[in-house]
């Protein structure tokens, strides 16, 4: 089970359910919600969703979906979590939840968890739950049953449900048993992250419960409070009314609705419900706080503002429907500003972004979070603050709101047109939203007549005067976290260049609309040399002219895409160590760079409206590009491949600005605990070659731009790749694109082979990396051995990897209590040449005193297999997962 815990992160994210539509076509009408209603007016439900509620007050969603085919996802979404708990509760609405998977009326012990797996779930990833400030949230799914002509979800799974709202047991035995799993998941988080957390979290929070109220609570209080205190906290929020169970899938929905409330035993409640609701205190204006939080295992600096606004509660109205549309808009605008600013090499930051931040139902932040370059602490608050102080005063010119629209009009095309193609999960996540948050679940065909109608109406003046309100209050919390050695400001310094900022002297945005044409004009054409069939898979195989292989397949699984990957034999494994950082960094710096004869900035704006990408990546072994685009952006696509490979570019100040990024990650890397045990891992299962060296700042002071850049035009011959083209195809415009665009660009020198040298793997090898001060040990064991690949290899270290995770969770968490996770792989890979490689491996998180005893544990299960000894209801389990994995 997982768990969502508070950590400063900075969102733009557009709340709209599917929004879908265009912005060419508006009518002339301007009235706030284009004549849709009053603005406390709901948004409709989606229209196929049965909602109601059962007898015994228990609200349920019904929604008959058929992706995937013939499965159903079933939730059950309690209104509760860790800010309802009582003092001496801090931590039991997520043992509650931990409790759930452990034994309920019908399903005792481990029961549950085995009809689970032999459907093929994964626990953790297929079925699963998690305990937040306000809520918690559990779920899986299964396949359904046909019976009578009708489908059906199984009566064992709706079973399930059902024992989880009224039926979960708090037996003393599983309850002490569970304590040392908890407390594992408790470790799994200790670190600087979570030292930090548990500071910052007050701080923001102050003035309300949440503040006090982690979800994963206290160890004294998870070691020590008895079975009957949580099944107290269980029966007080766990009742019908304050409660959905939440069907999604390939089923009759009728029929599920007219037998649901056969299936929800839950009694009626005696009483109404006494939820409090609680809120953070509201703005006070010209509050400003700064706190500066040091920790010796942090290996970043970062500066963050939070503008506290005024409450805006989700309503699902349309007033909230208008205010996305324009929060989206702005928040685009503002990190676009930011990102920009951090591509050049001379800004004292290396990344920034801004967005809302809400914190319980209604209170919310607006923030800007930026990570500082050493000794430029100062210098990224004055940037940052000067971005809100032009935003603020100026707000955003029309041609950032022209873009930012087309942008918007761009993905809500690409949203409507797959309308039909949404999986389960997705509706899931919208009706949980409905009936936990009050946010709004409509149909794409509504949401498009929504934003069609109302986004005429948002006119820049407006845009520019809610970007204003989001500081208005001025109530500003300055967080600066850091690692120990790093010199910072003093609070005195950073208030005055707060009130500096103020009154600052700050240039009025200015920026000219950019054309979206990416060539002047089309290149001289190449030719298809031959097309052939392939028998199995139905593929269509082109020979081109210069030597590229194309291979297209048609699939149905999207309406409106088009997905790339292309690749080619030959990466780092051919270089010299004195140019294999430069050979290693060269991809990134050309996906910094921009295309052709455009910087990363125009690109950028030359592609807004357009949902098509395309980026560059080179291996050890391996050189890809992956991309993809809607049809009606396939053309984009196929010139920026053009562009790609005849123009190839890296440019001085972008890569300058990339090689900045990784000094200030790397200049206290030695801090943290666990970059330096995965560094030294790295370092032994792959014997110290050069190819494979963890980065640091002596290794990067090696690389030379000019070296990347030759290594980079070395990796751009077409015919050393096969570009393979999936999703819905249109074959006549590909092949006319693919002739104009890719079989035009000219042949270079050949490289599609492997590099000569030998990787060579550690014997026999016992090590122990000691770092950090939390009493938390990281665990990895390794087998290694040269093996020729083959379908049937592969397809066995597949299966023995579903086993593992059962046998592994089984052994080493459920009846050990040792781990919170535990994970187990199998791999057979062609590579490295010439033979390819088996790879078998463990890795979990434990206390330093079990390390052993839970090492030797892991190795006994390994053996067992080895052996011959194969559990057979485990393995028909595993397979199932991997059969379900594959659908």
């Amino acid at each position: 089970m997982s768990r969502r815990v508070l950590w400063p992160v900075v969102f733009a994210v557009l709340v709209i359910s599917s929004l879908a539509g265009g912005c060419a076509g508006f009518s002339a009408r301007q009235d706030l919600y284009g004549g849709l209603g009053q603005g406390a007016d709901p948004v409709p439900l989606m229209s196929k969703a049965r909602t109601g509620k059962l007898p015994n007050g228990m609200r349920y969603y019904i929604l008959e979906n058929s992706l995937p085919e013939n499965r159903a996802f079933l939730t059950l979404a309690v209104n509760a979590g860790s800010v309802l708990e009582k003092e001496d509760e801090r931590g039991l609405a997520h043992f509650v939840e931990h409790m759930s998977f452990n034994g309920t009326a019908r399903f005792p012990e481990s029961e549950l968890l085995d009809y689970l797996r032999s459907l093929g779930m994964r626990f953790g990833a297929d079925a699963n739950a998690f305990t937040s400030f306000d809520f918690t949230f559990y779920g899986f799914d299964v396949p359904v049953e046909a019976t009578g002509g009708l489908k059906r979800i199984p009566a064992k799974a709706l079973a399930i449900i059902d024992d989880w709202a009224h039926g979960v047991s708090f037996d003393a035995e599983a309850v002490e048993n569970e304590r040392s799993v908890i407390i594992e998941e408790y470790r799994t988080r200790l670190g600087a992250a979570e030292r930090l957390q548990r500071k910052i979290v007050p701080i923001l929070l102050e003035g309300s419960p949440y503040a006090e109220r982690l979800p994963i609570g206290l160890p004294e209080i998870i070691q020590g409070a008895p079975a009957s205190r949580l099944e107290n906290f269980y029966k007080t929020w766990y009742r019908a009314d304050n409660m959905a169970v939440i069907l999604v899938g390939d089923f009759d929905a009728a029929v599920m609705e007219a037998e649901l409330a056969a299936h929800m035993s839950a009694p009626a409640p005696a009483e109404p419900l006494r939820r409090p609701v609680y809120e953070l205190p509201p703005p006070a204006r010209g509050r400003l706080r700064v706190e500066m939080l040091k920790d010796s295992e942090l290996s970043f600096t970062s500066v963050e503002t939070y503008y506290k606004a005024e409450r805006q509660p989700r309503r699902g109205d349309l007033e909230n429907f208008r205010q996305d549309l324009i929060d989206f808009l702005i928040s685009r605008m503002i990190s676009d500003r930011l990102q920009e600013a951090a591509l050049n090499p001379d800004s004292p930051y290396t990344k920034a972004d801004a967005g809302e931040s809400r914190y319980g139902l209604e209170s919310r932040y607006y923030l800007f979070s930026a990570t500082a370059k050493p000794d430029k602490v100062r210098e990224t608050l004055e940037a940052v603050l000067r971005e809100k102080e032009a935003v603020r005063r100026y707000g955003f010119t029309g041609t950032e709101i022209d873009r930012a629209k087309r942008e918007l009009n761009s993905y809500l095309l690409r949203m409507v047109s797959e309308k039909d193609r949404q999986e389960s999960a997705y509706y899931v996540n919208a009706l949980a939203s409905h009936f936990l948050k009050g946010e709004y679940a409509a149909d794409a065909e509504w949401e498009f007549e929504a934003m069609t109608a109302m986004l005429p109406g948002v006119s820049a003046k407006e845009i520019n005067r809610a970007a204003a309100a989001y500081y208005e209050a001025n109530d500003l919390t300055i967080l600066v976290l850091a690692p120990e050695a790093a010199g910072l400001p003093t609070e005195a310094e950073l208030r005055g260049i707060v009130t500096a900022s103020r009154k600052a002297r700050i240039p009025r945005p200015t920026e000219e609309a950019v054309s979206d044409k990416l060539l002047e004009a089309d290149p001289v054409p190449g030719s298809i040399l031959s097309e052939s069939r392939d028998a199995d898979t139905g593929a269509v195989l082109w020979e081109l002219s210069n030597g590229a292989r194309v291979i297209l397949r048609e699939t149905a699984n999207k309406n409106n895409e088009i997905v790339l990957y292309a690749m080619a034999r030959g990466g780092t494994d051919s270089v010299t160590e004195a140019e294999s950082a430069s050979a290693r960094i060269a991809a990134e710096m050309a996906n910094t760079s921009g295309l052709g004869p455009y910087s990363q900035t125009e690109l950028i704006k030359k592609l807004a409206g357009t949902q098509a990408y395309l980026s560059f990546q080179t291996g050890t072994f391996f050189r890809t590009l992956n991309g993809g685009a809607v049809k009606g952006d396939a053309k984009k696509l196929f010139e920026m491949l053009y562009l790609a490979f005849t123009q190839p570019r890296i440019e001085n100040g972008a890569a300058r600005s990339l090689l900045e990024q990784y000094r200030t990650a790397l200049a206290q890397r030695n801090e943290d605990p666990e970059a330096v045990y995965y560094d030294e891992l790295t370092r032994i299962i792959y014997g110290g070659d050069y190819h494979y060296r963890p980065w640091d700042l002596a290794y990067l002071e090696t690389v030379d731009i000019a070296q990347a850049r030759s290594f980079l035009t070395r990796c751009v011959n077409p015919g050393d790749y096969t570009f393979i083209f999936t999703g819905n195809l249109d074959l006549p415009a590909l092949r006319q694109y693919t002739e104009t665009y890719l079989a035009s660009i000219p042949s270079g020198e050949s490289w599609n082979r492997f590099g000569d040298f030998t990787l060579k793997r550690p014997g026999k090898l016992d090590k122990a990396v000691y770092k950090g001060k939390e009493e938390k040990s990281t665990v990895f064991l390794g087998w290694y051995m040269d093996e020729a690949f083959s379908p049937a290899g592969y397809a066995a270290a597949a299966a023995l990897t579903e086993y593992l995770d059962i046998r592994l969770t089984e052994e080493i968490r459920e009846k050990r209590g040792g781990v919170y996770s535990i994970y187990g792989s199998a791999a057979l890979s062609p590579t490295p040449p010439p033979r390819g490689e088996l790879i078998l491996n463990s890795i979990f998180d434990c206390d330093p005193r079990r390390a052993v005893e839970l090492s030797d544990a892991v190795v006994q299960q390994i053996e067992l297999i080895a052996q011959g000894t194969i559990n057979r209801d485990t393995f028909t389990k595993a397979i199932e997962a991997l059969k379900k994995g594959h659908e």
